[in-house]
């Protein structure tokens, strides 16, 4: 199967919070990855493509706190039992669709510094 990103993912605990424009109720989530495009968000509570967020998570060693839309991708509604080596996380491949060039270069700095650990 051919892989379609243009930006490389680091694996990457984080907290993250989301909510729709129409309401005031933020969710808090888990992440499993991290992207210059974008985010995985490990959840059992699933949304389909297409549908927009607003995302807000603070990445480790900066004090910006990163605000972005983003779009849900894909929706992985995979149960199995985990193990180290399973990629079957049930959650929402969420797409940025507007961030800002300062929080990429964030993001960006972030993830070299991951790579050169």
């Amino acid at each position: 199967m051919k892989e379609n990103r243009v930006f490389s993912r680091a694996a990457i605990a984080l907290k993250i919070r989301l909510s729709e424009d129409s309401d005031d109720i933020s969710i808090k989530f888990d992440t499993a990855n991290l992207s210059e495009g974008g985010i995985f968000v490990k959840s059992s509570l699933l949304w389909k493509p297409g549908q927009v967020f607003n995302l807000s998570f603070t990445l480790p060693g900066f004090d910006k706190e990163i605000k972005v839309k983003g779009v849900v991708a894909r929706s992985d509604d995979k149960y199995s039992i985990f193990t180290e080596n399973d990629s079957s996380i049930p959650g929402m491949g969420i797409k940025f669709t507007d961030l800002s060039d300062e929080d990429r270069k964030i993001i960006k700095e972030f993830l070299s510094g991951l790579d050169s650990e």
